[in-house]
């Protein structure tokens, strides 16, 4: 499998989260729709969210400091290079949540999470977790993130809901 290129663009957080709520507007079914049926269980669990214990203690005390960790992991490098614990997905997640919506990012990189390396779950399940238990499932997510961009698993291909797979062929 070929290593992922990660872009590093670290004034570009906002427009990203910005493009990335107008496509779920506009295409809500991009978030909403199942699993595929070959969808793996989730490596990390969400509630064995006491190890690391720096990461449990960080995320209940500054939650948006591991979501911007996570999302820095996924979006620009998973060996966190040039990863500040305040940045613009930090501060969205703070203002935000001032409003009672961390659900919202939650959710929208959750899915991320579940879309990139073929998880299972589905957007009912990713909001209740989100509202229910933010620590447990921002920590899940950054455990889940680190897991696969660090052993080589990140960026599965998972096969199109609905979609037949195309058989190869070959000359005879």
């Amino acid at each position: 499998m070929a290593a992922q290129q990660y872009n590093a663009q670290p004034n570009d957080d906002v427009n990203d989260w910005i493009n990335r709520v107008k496509d779920v507007v506009a295409k809500p079914e991009t978030v909403t729709a199942p699993a595929p049926a070959n969808a793996t269980p989730w490596h990390e669990r969400m509630l064995s969210f006491f190890d690391p214990i720096d990461t449990c203690a960080i995320t209940c005390c500054c939650p948006g400091i591991t979501f911007g960790k996570t999302h820095h992991r996924l979006r620009k490098d998973p060996n966190l290079r040039e990863w500040s614990p305040i940045n613009a997905s930090c501060g969205m997640w703070y203002i935000v949540a001032c409003f009672g919506c961390h659900v919202i990012p939650n959710v929208l990189q959750r899915h991320e999470i579940r879309q990139n390396y073929g998880l299972q779950g589905d957007v009912v399940t990713d909001c209740l977790r989100a509202w229910c238990c933010n620590c447990c499932d921002l920590i899940q997510q950054d455990k889940e993130a680190a897991y696969h961009t660090l052993n080589g698993t990140d960026k599965v291909v998972m096969q199109q809901p609905g979609k037949v797979a195309d058989s190869m062929t070959y000359p005879a």
